[in-house]
Protein backbone atom coordinates (compact mmCIF):
# COMPACT_ATOMS: atom_id res chain seq x y z
CA UNK A 1 0.00 0.00 0.00
CA UNK A 2 1.18 3.34 -0.28
CA UNK A 3 1.78 6.07 1.82
CA UNK A 4 -0.67 8.18 0.18
CA UNK A 5 -3.04 5.63 0.48
CA UNK A 6 -2.56 5.17 3.96
CA UNK A 7 -2.77 8.89 4.77
CA UNK A 8 -6.45 9.20 2.98
CA UNK A 9 -7.42 6.34 5.67
CA UNK A 10 -6.24 8.06 8.79
CA UNK A 11 -7.02 11.51 8.00
CA UNK A 12 -10.10 12.47 10.09
CA UNK A 13 -7.84 10.46 12.89
CA UNK A 14 -4.58 13.07 12.39
CA UNK A 15 -6.56 16.13 11.53
CA UNK A 16 -6.18 17.67 15.28
CA UNK A 17 -3.13 16.60 15.60
CA UNK A 18 -1.47 17.99 12.15
CA UNK A 19 -3.03 21.52 13.44
CA UNK A 20 -2.29 21.32 17.39
CA UNK A 21 0.80 19.78 17.03
CA UNK A 22 2.58 21.33 14.03
CA UNK A 23 2.73 25.00 15.27
CA UNK A 24 5.64 26.35 17.26
CA UNK A 25 3.94 28.64 19.12
CA UNK A 26 0.15 29.62 19.27
CA UNK A 27 0.83 33.13 20.37
CA UNK A 28 2.95 33.82 17.13
CA UNK A 29 1.43 33.19 13.88
CA UNK A 30 3.32 35.99 12.00
CA UNK A 31 4.79 34.29 8.81
CA UNK A 32 6.61 35.45 5.60
CA UNK A 33 5.00 32.88 3.21
CA UNK A 34 2.49 30.13 3.24
CA UNK A 35 1.60 26.99 1.18
CA UNK A 36 -1.95 26.12 1.45
CA UNK A 37 -3.72 23.81 -0.69
CA UNK A 38 -0.69 21.21 -1.35
CA UNK A 39 0.02 17.73 -1.47
CA UNK A 40 2.84 18.25 1.22
CA UNK A 41 5.17 14.95 1.55
CA UNK A 42 7.32 16.13 4.94
CA UNK A 43 9.50 12.77 5.01
CA UNK A 44 8.70 12.59 8.77
CA UNK A 45 7.81 9.22 9.54
CA UNK A 46 5.36 10.57 12.65
CA UNK A 47 3.59 13.22 9.59
CA UNK A 48 4.40 12.08 6.04
CA UNK A 49 1.68 14.11 4.83
CA UNK A 50 0.26 17.53 5.12
CA UNK A 51 -2.09 20.31 3.29
CA UNK A 52 0.06 23.64 4.20
CA UNK A 53 3.42 24.66 5.59
CA UNK A 54 4.37 28.15 7.09
CA UNK A 55 7.92 30.46 6.65
CA UNK A 56 9.01 32.71 9.10
CA UNK A 57 12.99 34.42 8.63
CA UNK A 58 14.21 31.37 6.98
CA UNK A 59 12.60 28.55 8.81
CA UNK A 60 9.21 26.45 9.35
CA UNK A 61 7.18 27.32 11.63
CA UNK A 62 3.82 25.46 11.00
CA UNK A 63 3.52 21.88 9.30
CA UNK A 64 -0.11 20.87 8.90
CA UNK A 65 -3.69 21.59 7.23
CA UNK A 66 -4.78 24.34 5.62
CA UNK A 67 -7.47 24.97 8.56
CA UNK A 68 -4.47 25.45 10.62
CA UNK A 69 -2.45 27.97 7.82
CA UNK A 70 -5.18 30.49 8.26
CA UNK A 71 -4.01 31.82 11.34
CA UNK A 72 -0.18 32.64 9.92
CA UNK A 73 -1.84 33.53 6.00
CA UNK A 74 -2.07 37.28 8.00
CA UNK A 75 0.54 39.90 6.22
CA UNK A 76 2.21 37.25 4.93
CA UNK A 77 2.80 35.66 0.53
CA UNK A 78 0.16 33.02 0.08
CA UNK A 79 1.36 30.34 -2.29
CA UNK A 80 -1.59 28.33 -3.45
CA UNK A 81 0.17 24.91 -4.47
CA UNK A 82 -3.56 23.72 -6.09
CA UNK A 83 -2.69 20.46 -5.59
CA UNK A 84 0.52 20.33 -6.57
CA UNK A 85 3.26 18.50 -4.37
CA UNK A 86 5.54 19.98 -2.13
CA UNK A 87 9.09 18.17 -0.94
CA UNK A 88 12.18 18.65 1.12
CA UNK A 89 14.16 20.38 -0.63
CA UNK A 90 16.64 17.86 -2.86
CA UNK A 91 20.33 17.18 -1.51
CA UNK A 92 22.44 15.42 -4.22
CA UNK A 93 24.89 13.69 -2.16
CA UNK A 94 27.55 13.37 -5.28
CA UNK A 95 28.06 16.66 -7.07
CA UNK A 96 31.36 18.46 -8.68
CA UNK A 97 29.63 21.63 -9.09
CA UNK A 98 32.77 23.20 -9.81
CA UNK A 99 33.37 21.26 -13.02
CA UNK A 100 30.73 22.93 -14.68
CA UNK A 101 33.36 25.47 -15.50
CA UNK A 102 35.16 23.27 -18.21
CA UNK A 103 31.46 23.69 -19.86
CA UNK A 104 31.86 27.77 -19.21
CA UNK A 105 35.51 27.61 -20.48
CA UNK A 106 36.98 25.02 -22.30
CA UNK A 107 36.53 23.74 -25.95
CA UNK A 108 33.90 20.87 -25.97
CA UNK A 109 35.43 18.13 -28.37
CA UNK A 110 32.78 15.23 -27.30
CA UNK A 111 31.00 15.06 -31.02
CA UNK A 112 32.20 14.52 -34.09
CA UNK A 113 34.41 12.28 -36.29
CA UNK A 114 38.74 12.96 -35.99
CA UNK A 115 38.36 16.15 -38.20
CA UNK A 116 35.27 17.66 -36.55
CA UNK A 117 36.98 17.34 -33.39
CA UNK A 118 40.76 19.02 -34.74
CA UNK A 119 38.86 21.58 -36.23
CA UNK A 120 37.14 22.54 -32.91
CA UNK A 121 40.51 22.66 -31.18
CA UNK A 122 41.06 25.37 -33.88
CA UNK A 123 38.05 26.93 -33.72
CA UNK A 124 38.46 27.46 -29.89
CA UNK A 125 41.90 28.41 -30.44
CA UNK A 126 40.85 31.14 -33.06
CA UNK A 127 38.55 32.65 -30.50
CA UNK A 128 41.01 32.39 -27.85
CA UNK A 129 44.47 33.94 -29.96
CA UNK A 130 46.23 34.69 -26.58
CA UNK A 131 46.17 31.44 -25.05
CA UNK A 132 49.23 29.94 -24.01
CA UNK A 133 47.44 26.35 -23.63
CA UNK A 134 44.18 24.62 -24.35
CA UNK A 135 41.87 23.04 -22.12
CA UNK A 136 39.34 20.79 -23.30
CA UNK A 137 36.32 17.84 -22.40
CA UNK A 138 35.46 14.94 -24.19
CA UNK A 139 36.97 12.79 -27.42
CA UNK A 140 36.53 9.42 -25.24
CA UNK A 141 36.86 8.04 -28.52
CA UNK A 142 40.53 8.44 -28.88
CA UNK A 143 42.22 5.43 -28.39
CA UNK A 144 40.19 3.68 -30.91
CA UNK A 145 40.70 6.59 -33.27
CA UNK A 146 44.20 6.76 -33.07
CA UNK A 147 44.08 2.75 -33.43
CA UNK A 148 42.26 2.88 -36.37
CA UNK A 149 44.52 5.72 -37.85
CA UNK A 150 47.30 3.98 -37.34
CA UNK A 151 48.64 7.12 -35.01
CA UNK A 152 48.96 8.16 -31.05
CA UNK A 153 46.85 10.23 -29.45
CA UNK A 154 48.84 12.25 -28.70
CA UNK A 155 49.51 12.66 -32.59
CA UNK A 156 45.73 13.19 -33.43
CA UNK A 157 45.56 15.95 -30.90
CA UNK A 158 48.88 17.76 -32.42
CA UNK A 159 46.70 17.36 -36.28
CA UNK A 160 44.33 20.06 -34.45
CA UNK A 161 46.85 22.16 -32.58
CA UNK A 162 51.00 21.24 -32.19
CA UNK A 163 52.53 24.96 -30.74
CA UNK A 164 50.77 24.96 -27.97
CA UNK A 165 50.26 22.37 -24.76
CA UNK A 166 46.31 20.92 -24.90
CA UNK A 167 44.94 18.71 -22.79
CA UNK A 168 41.41 16.93 -23.10
CA UNK A 169 40.03 15.12 -19.78
CA UNK A 170 37.40 12.67 -20.47
CA UNK A 171 33.64 13.18 -19.80
CA UNK A 172 33.98 11.02 -16.94
CA UNK A 173 37.39 12.69 -15.69
CA UNK A 174 39.34 9.78 -15.53
CA UNK A 175 41.32 10.02 -18.40
CA UNK A 176 43.73 12.93 -19.38
CA UNK A 177 44.36 12.92 -23.54
CA UNK A 178 47.59 15.17 -24.30
CA UNK A 179 49.54 16.76 -26.96
CA UNK A 180 53.39 16.66 -27.84
CA UNK A 181 53.55 19.94 -26.72
CA UNK A 182 52.12 19.48 -23.31
CA UNK A 183 54.13 15.60 -22.30
CA UNK A 184 57.58 17.80 -23.27
CA UNK A 185 56.32 20.60 -21.02
CA UNK A 186 55.54 17.98 -18.20
CA UNK A 187 58.84 17.09 -19.31
CA UNK A 188 57.34 13.09 -19.69
CA UNK A 189 59.57 10.73 -21.34
CA UNK A 190 60.30 6.79 -22.15
CA UNK A 191 62.06 6.95 -19.01
CA UNK A 192 59.56 8.53 -16.72
CA UNK A 193 58.43 6.58 -14.34
CA UNK A 194 54.61 5.11 -13.87
CA UNK A 195 53.20 7.13 -10.66
CA UNK A 196 51.41 5.89 -8.05
CA UNK A 197 47.13 5.28 -8.32
CA UNK A 198 48.30 5.87 -12.22
CA UNK A 199 49.44 4.75 -15.54
CA UNK A 200 51.53 6.67 -18.88
CA UNK A 201 50.24 5.10 -21.45
CA UNK A 202 53.14 3.88 -23.96
CA UNK A 203 53.57 3.41 -27.51
CA UNK A 204 55.40 0.44 -28.92
CA UNK A 205 58.62 2.66 -28.82
CA UNK A 206 58.08 3.43 -24.59
CA UNK A 207 57.60 6.81 -25.57
CA UNK A 208 54.47 8.80 -23.92
CA UNK A 209 51.36 8.10 -26.19
CA UNK A 210 49.53 10.64 -24.63
CA UNK A 211 46.92 8.76 -22.63
CA UNK A 212 47.07 9.28 -19.13
CA UNK A 213 44.87 7.27 -16.51
CA UNK A 214 43.61 8.17 -13.39
CA UNK A 215 44.64 11.55 -11.22
CA UNK A 216 48.13 10.30 -10.19
CA UNK A 217 49.38 10.30 -13.72
CA UNK A 218 46.97 13.14 -15.34
CA UNK A 219 48.65 15.74 -12.33
CA UNK A 220 52.16 15.07 -14.34
CA UNK A 221 51.29 17.13 -17.08
CA UNK A 222 48.22 19.36 -15.40
CA UNK A 223 50.49 20.56 -12.69
CA UNK A 224 52.79 21.91 -15.51
CA UNK A 225 50.68 23.80 -17.81
CA UNK A 226 50.65 27.42 -18.14
CA UNK A 227 47.45 27.39 -15.57
CA UNK A 228 46.95 24.17 -13.87
CA UNK A 229 43.51 25.49 -12.56
CA UNK A 230 40.55 27.65 -12.86
CA UNK A 231 40.85 31.55 -11.18
CA UNK A 232 38.91 32.96 -8.30
CA UNK A 233 36.56 35.01 -10.32
CA UNK A 234 36.06 32.12 -13.17
CA UNK A 235 35.30 29.49 -10.56
CA UNK A 236 32.45 32.03 -8.77
CA UNK A 237 30.72 32.46 -12.04
CA UNK A 238 30.71 28.76 -11.98
CA UNK A 239 29.41 28.44 -8.63
CA UNK A 240 26.66 31.32 -9.25
CA UNK A 241 25.90 29.54 -13.02
CA UNK A 242 25.69 26.05 -11.20
CA UNK A 243 23.25 26.72 -8.66
CA UNK A 244 20.85 28.17 -11.39
CA UNK A 245 20.62 24.54 -12.56
CA UNK A 246 20.29 23.20 -9.59
CA UNK A 247 17.90 25.88 -8.38
CA UNK A 248 16.09 24.40 -11.85
CA UNK A 249 16.30 21.14 -10.79
CA UNK A 250 15.31 21.74 -7.27
CA UNK A 251 18.58 21.18 -5.53
CA UNK A 252 18.82 22.82 -2.37
CA UNK A 253 22.22 21.28 -0.78
CA UNK A 254 25.22 19.36 -2.23
CA UNK A 255 27.93 17.07 -1.32
CA UNK A 256 31.12 18.32 -3.48
CA UNK A 257 33.89 16.00 -3.48
CA UNK A 258 36.76 17.60 -5.12
CA UNK A 259 39.32 15.69 -6.84
CA UNK A 260 42.16 17.70 -7.33
CA UNK A 261 44.25 19.93 -5.54
CA UNK A 262 42.93 23.78 -5.67
CA UNK A 263 43.35 26.69 -3.44
CA UNK A 264 40.97 29.21 -5.59
CA UNK A 265 38.20 26.73 -5.35
CA UNK A 266 38.05 27.33 -1.77
CA UNK A 267 38.37 31.15 -1.96
CA UNK A 268 35.74 30.60 -4.50
CA UNK A 269 33.34 29.46 -2.23
CA UNK A 270 34.64 32.08 0.66
CA UNK A 271 34.09 35.37 -1.54
CA UNK A 272 30.79 34.24 -2.03
CA UNK A 273 29.89 33.46 0.91
CA UNK A 274 31.12 36.76 2.23
CA UNK A 275 28.99 38.25 -0.44
CA UNK A 276 26.16 36.56 0.97
CA UNK A 277 25.46 34.91 -2.66
CA UNK A 278 25.29 31.12 -1.93
CA UNK A 279 22.05 29.83 -2.66
CA UNK A 280 22.68 26.10 -1.82
CA UNK A 281 24.30 24.59 1.29
CA UNK A 282 27.68 22.98 -0.37
CA UNK A 283 29.56 20.42 1.95
CA UNK A 284 33.12 19.88 -0.08
CA UNK A 285 35.44 17.50 0.09
CA UNK A 286 39.34 18.14 -0.25
CA UNK A 287 40.71 15.72 -2.57
CA UNK A 288 43.39 12.91 -0.71
CA UNK A 289 46.72 12.39 -3.23
CA UNK A 290 47.38 8.76 -3.07
CA UNK A 291 50.81 9.22 -3.20
CA UNK A 292 51.48 11.37 -0.35
CA UNK A 293 49.74 8.90 2.64
CA UNK A 294 49.67 10.76 5.78
CA UNK A 295 52.50 13.90 5.01
CA UNK A 296 49.30 15.67 3.63
CA UNK A 297 47.12 15.61 6.40
CA UNK A 298 48.52 19.15 8.09
CA UNK A 299 47.98 20.87 4.77
CA UNK A 300 44.68 19.46 4.73
CA UNK A 301 43.74 20.65 8.52
CA UNK A 302 44.98 23.55 7.10
CA UNK A 303 43.12 24.68 4.81
CA UNK A 304 39.49 22.82 6.67
CA UNK A 305 40.55 25.63 9.20
CA UNK A 306 40.62 28.45 6.71
CA UNK A 307 38.01 27.80 4.95
CA UNK A 308 34.97 27.64 6.51
CA UNK A 309 31.14 29.85 5.90
CA UNK A 310 27.59 29.75 7.26
CA UNK A 311 26.59 27.74 3.58
CA UNK A 312 29.63 26.22 2.44
CA UNK A 313 31.71 23.72 4.83
CA UNK A 314 35.20 21.76 4.44
CA UNK A 315 34.80 19.21 7.08
CA UNK A 316 35.60 16.27 4.80
CA UNK A 317 38.05 14.16 2.87
CA UNK A 318 37.45 12.48 -0.72
CA UNK A 319 39.99 8.96 -1.67
CA UNK A 320 39.86 7.58 -4.49
CA UNK A 321 40.03 3.50 -3.78
CA UNK A 322 39.96 2.83 -7.31
CA UNK A 323 39.68 4.66 -11.03
CA UNK A 324 37.53 3.04 -13.72
CA UNK A 325 38.18 0.69 -16.08
CA UNK A 326 41.73 -0.79 -14.48
CA UNK A 327 40.89 -3.46 -11.71
CA UNK A 328 43.81 -2.36 -9.28
CA UNK A 329 43.57 -0.96 -6.52
CA UNK A 330 45.09 2.97 -6.51
CA UNK A 331 46.46 2.88 -3.17
CA UNK A 332 48.99 0.58 -1.41
CA UNK A 333 46.60 -1.37 1.18
CA UNK A 334 48.94 -0.56 4.52
CA UNK A 335 49.07 3.30 3.66
CA UNK A 336 45.45 3.27 2.64
CA UNK A 337 44.47 1.90 6.37
CA UNK A 338 47.74 4.59 8.14
CA UNK A 339 46.03 7.36 5.90
CA UNK A 340 42.33 6.75 6.92
CA UNK A 341 43.19 6.22 10.53
CA UNK A 342 44.89 9.82 10.87
CA UNK A 343 41.91 11.19 8.56
CA UNK A 344 39.76 9.91 11.19
CA UNK A 345 41.82 11.31 14.50
CA UNK A 346 41.35 14.55 12.82
CA UNK A 347 37.86 14.60 12.65
CA UNK A 348 37.30 14.23 8.71
CA UNK A 349 34.51 12.85 7.65
CA UNK A 350 35.73 10.51 4.90
CA UNK A 351 34.19 9.65 1.84
CA UNK A 352 35.48 7.03 -0.48
CA UNK A 353 35.30 6.24 -4.17
CA UNK A 354 34.90 2.87 -5.18
CA UNK A 355 33.49 1.30 -8.13
CA UNK A 356 34.87 -2.46 -8.99
CA UNK A 357 34.62 -4.98 -11.08
CA UNK A 358 33.76 -8.76 -11.21
CA UNK A 359 36.15 -10.24 -9.07
CA UNK A 360 37.49 -6.84 -8.39
CA UNK A 361 35.90 -5.24 -4.84
CA UNK A 362 37.71 -2.34 -3.97
CA UNK A 363 34.83 -2.09 -1.28
CA UNK A 364 36.44 -4.67 0.72
CA UNK A 365 39.44 -2.41 0.84
CA UNK A 366 38.40 0.18 1.65
CA UNK A 367 36.07 -1.50 4.55
CA UNK A 368 39.28 -3.04 5.51
CA UNK A 369 41.14 0.23 5.63
CA UNK A 370 37.80 1.60 7.91
CA UNK A 371 38.25 -1.51 10.08
CA UNK A 372 42.01 -0.83 10.72
CA UNK A 373 41.48 3.28 11.99
CA UNK A 374 38.09 1.90 13.96
CA UNK A 375 40.42 -0.32 16.42
CA UNK A 376 41.96 2.86 17.98
CA UNK A 377 38.56 4.93 17.73
CA UNK A 378 35.75 3.92 20.07
CA UNK A 379 33.53 5.78 18.14
CA UNK A 380 34.30 5.42 14.51
CA UNK A 381 30.52 3.84 14.00
CA UNK A 382 28.94 7.46 14.89
CA UNK A 383 31.35 9.44 12.29
CA UNK A 384 29.21 8.93 8.78
CA UNK A 385 32.58 7.91 6.63
CA UNK A 386 30.73 6.73 3.32
CA UNK A 387 31.45 5.20 0.40
CA UNK A 388 30.32 6.58 -3.17
CA UNK A 389 29.62 4.53 -6.17
CA UNK A 390 29.46 0.97 -5.20
CA UNK A 391 28.76 -0.34 -8.75
CA UNK A 392 30.32 -4.14 -6.99
CA UNK A 393 29.86 -4.74 -3.87
CA UNK A 394 29.44 -8.42 -2.02
CA UNK A 395 26.55 -9.17 0.03
CA UNK A 396 28.99 -10.37 2.75
CA UNK A 397 30.29 -6.91 3.18
CA UNK A 398 26.71 -5.07 3.60
CA UNK A 399 26.40 -5.90 7.36
CA UNK A 400 30.40 -4.80 7.89
CA UNK A 401 29.62 -1.64 6.51
CA UNK A 402 26.45 -1.06 8.46
CA UNK A 403 28.76 -2.59 11.54
CA UNK A 404 30.88 0.42 10.60
CA UNK A 405 28.36 2.88 10.49
CA UNK A 406 29.09 3.60 6.62
CA UNK A 407 26.80 5.52 4.43
CA UNK A 408 26.01 4.44 1.22
CA UNK A 409 26.23 6.93 -1.64
CA UNK A 410 25.16 5.17 -5.03
CA UNK A 411 24.65 7.19 -8.23
CA UNK A 412 20.45 5.92 -9.03
CA UNK A 413 20.87 7.52 -12.06
CA UNK A 414 22.95 4.95 -13.27
CA UNK A 415 20.61 1.72 -12.26
CA UNK A 416 19.80 1.54 -15.79
CA UNK A 417 22.66 1.92 -17.87
CA UNK A 418 23.44 -1.23 -20.10
CA UNK A 419 27.15 -0.98 -18.56
CA UNK A 420 26.91 -4.33 -16.65
CA UNK A 421 24.92 -5.78 -19.26
CA UNK A 422 27.64 -8.40 -20.62
CA UNK A 423 27.81 -9.83 -16.77
CA UNK A 424 24.65 -10.81 -16.59
CA UNK A 425 25.11 -14.33 -17.08
CA UNK A 426 27.31 -14.62 -14.14
CA UNK A 427 26.80 -15.18 -10.83
CA UNK A 428 28.38 -12.33 -9.30
CA UNK A 429 25.53 -10.19 -11.48
CA UNK A 430 23.65 -9.98 -8.01
CA UNK A 431 26.36 -7.68 -6.69
CA UNK A 432 26.27 -5.02 -9.67
CA UNK A 433 24.29 -1.36 -8.82
CA UNK A 434 22.98 -2.22 -5.38
CA UNK A 435 20.21 -0.13 -3.82
CA UNK A 436 17.17 -2.43 -2.00
CA UNK A 437 19.70 -4.61 -0.44
CA UNK A 438 21.44 -1.86 1.45
CA UNK A 439 18.44 -0.18 2.86
CA UNK A 440 16.84 -3.05 3.43
CA UNK A 441 20.29 -4.20 5.77
CA UNK A 442 19.20 -0.65 7.58
CA UNK A 443 22.71 1.09 5.68
CA UNK A 444 21.70 4.86 5.06
CA UNK A 445 21.44 5.14 1.31
CA UNK A 446 21.94 8.72 -0.35
CA UNK A 447 21.22 9.50 -3.86
CA UNK A 448 23.40 11.12 -5.69
CA UNK A 449 24.28 12.17 -9.84
CA UNK A 450 28.08 12.69 -9.95
CA UNK A 451 27.48 15.49 -12.08
CA UNK A 452 29.32 15.89 -14.59
CA UNK A 453 30.51 12.08 -15.54
CA UNK A 454 28.60 11.27 -18.31
CA UNK A 455 27.28 12.52 -21.26
CA UNK A 456 23.68 12.30 -19.81
CA UNK A 457 24.88 14.49 -17.01
CA UNK A 458 21.96 17.12 -17.64
CA UNK A 459 19.28 14.36 -17.12
CA UNK A 460 21.14 12.51 -14.21
CA UNK A 461 21.57 15.25 -12.15
CA UNK A 462 17.67 16.15 -12.26
CA UNK A 463 16.77 14.54 -9.35
CA UNK A 464 13.19 12.77 -10.47
CA UNK A 465 15.43 11.16 -13.18
CA UNK A 466 16.90 9.24 -10.19
CA UNK A 467 14.03 8.58 -8.40
CA UNK A 468 12.18 7.29 -11.85
CA UNK A 469 15.51 5.41 -12.38
CA UNK A 470 15.91 3.96 -9.29
CA UNK A 471 12.83 2.65 -8.71
CA UNK A 472 12.09 1.06 -12.41
CA UNK A 473 15.87 0.15 -13.16
CA UNK A 474 15.82 1.50 -16.69
CA UNK A 475 17.21 4.25 -18.12
CA UNK A 476 14.64 6.75 -19.81
CA UNK A 477 17.41 8.30 -22.34
CA UNK A 478 19.50 5.70 -23.31
CA UNK A 479 17.56 2.72 -22.63
CA UNK A 480 16.54 0.39 -26.16
CA UNK A 481 13.46 -1.04 -26.80
CA UNK A 482 12.62 -4.10 -24.69
CA UNK A 483 15.45 -3.55 -22.32
CA UNK A 484 15.29 -5.62 -18.96
CA UNK A 485 16.07 -4.02 -15.80
CA UNK A 486 19.19 -3.41 -14.33
CA UNK A 487 19.89 -6.20 -11.71
CA UNK A 488 15.79 -5.88 -11.04
CA UNK A 489 15.85 -7.54 -7.36
CA UNK A 490 17.68 -4.27 -6.12
CA UNK A 491 14.46 -1.54 -7.43
CA UNK A 492 13.67 0.37 -4.66
CA UNK A 493 10.48 2.00 -4.10
CA UNK A 494 9.28 5.77 -4.62
CA UNK A 495 9.31 6.74 -0.85
CA UNK A 496 12.80 4.86 -0.18
CA UNK A 497 14.07 6.73 -2.95
CA UNK A 498 12.65 10.20 -1.76
CA UNK A 499 14.69 9.38 1.30
CA UNK A 500 17.84 9.14 -0.03
CA UNK A 501 17.28 12.35 -2.08
CA UNK A 502 16.38 14.40 1.06
CA UNK A 503 16.84 13.48 4.75
CA UNK A 504 19.40 11.00 4.01
CA UNK A 505 21.39 13.53 1.86
CA UNK A 506 21.49 15.64 5.29
CA UNK A 507 22.19 12.97 7.40
CA UNK A 508 25.56 12.25 4.79
CA UNK A 509 26.53 15.87 6.17
CA UNK A 510 25.09 16.25 9.71
CA UNK A 511 22.29 18.67 8.56
CA UNK A 512 19.64 16.55 9.71
CA UNK A 513 18.16 18.46 12.45
CA UNK A 514 18.39 21.13 10.09
CA UNK A 515 17.42 20.09 6.15
CA UNK A 516 16.16 17.08 4.61
CA UNK A 517 12.58 16.72 5.87
CA UNK A 518 9.53 19.74 6.53
CA UNK A 519 9.96 19.94 10.25
CA UNK A 520 8.90 22.81 12.72
CA UNK A 521 12.09 24.15 13.40
CA UNK A 522 14.18 23.39 9.98
CA UNK A 523 15.14 25.41 7.46
CA UNK A 524 12.63 26.09 4.47
CA UNK A 525 14.62 24.52 1.67
CA UNK A 526 11.78 23.39 -0.23
CA UNK A 527 10.73 22.22 -4.26
CA UNK A 528 7.48 22.62 -5.72
CA UNK A 529 6.57 19.89 -8.36
CA UNK A 530 3.81 20.01 -10.44
CA UNK A 531 2.60 16.50 -10.06
CA UNK A 532 2.35 14.07 -6.96
CA UNK A 533 4.95 11.73 -7.72
CA UNK A 534 2.93 8.81 -6.09
CA UNK A 535 0.13 9.22 -8.44
CA UNK A 536 2.30 8.80 -11.48
CA UNK A 537 3.14 5.73 -13.47
CA UNK A 538 6.61 4.99 -12.35
CA UNK A 539 8.30 5.26 -15.51
CA UNK A 540 6.49 8.92 -15.83
CA UNK A 541 8.26 10.33 -12.67
CA UNK A 542 11.45 11.86 -14.61
CA UNK A 543 8.78 14.00 -16.25
CA UNK A 544 7.74 15.40 -13.35
CA UNK A 545 8.84 19.22 -13.47
CA UNK A 546 10.17 21.43 -10.62
CA UNK A 547 8.05 24.35 -10.94
CA UNK A 548 9.57 26.13 -7.88
CA UNK A 549 12.64 26.11 -5.15
CA UNK A 550 12.96 27.30 -2.45
CA UNK A 551 16.36 28.08 0.05
CA UNK A 552 15.82 28.99 3.61
CA UNK A 553 12.51 30.44 2.27
CA UNK A 554 13.60 32.55 -0.32
CA UNK A 555 12.76 31.84 -3.83
CA UNK A 556 15.60 30.92 -5.96
CA UNK A 557 13.61 29.57 -9.42
CA UNK A 558 10.23 30.19 -10.15
CA UNK A 559 8.68 27.86 -13.31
Amino acid sequence: MRIGTKVGAMAAVLALSLTACSSSSDDDKAADIVFTGGKVYTVEPGQPWAQAVAVRDGKIVYVGDDAGAREYEDGAEVVDLKGRMLTPGFVDGHNHAYLKAESIFWANVTDGDVKAKQQALRDFRAEHPDAEQIRAVGWDTIADDAKAAGTTPRELIDGGIKDIPVAIISNDHHTLFANTAALQRAGLTKDTPQPAGGTVVRDAKGEPNGVLQEFGAQNLVISKLPQSDFTVDEYKQTILEWQKVAAKDGITSTFVPIHYPTETLLQAFSALDEENKLTVRFDLAQWVDETKGTSQIDHLVKMRDTYKGDHFALDSVKIFADGVGAPKLVWDQKVLNETVAALDKQGFRIYTHAIGSPGFYPTAAILDAYEFASKTDPEFATKRHAITHADWFKAADIERAKRLGILMVPQPPWFGKDWYDKYKTLPEYVNAMRYRSLVDAGLTVVGSSDFPSDATFATDMYVPTGLEVGVTRLDPVTGKPGQKPLNPAEQGTLAQLLTSYTINGAKLTFTEDERGSIKVGKYADLTVLDKNLFDVAPTDVGQVKVDATYFEGNVTYQG
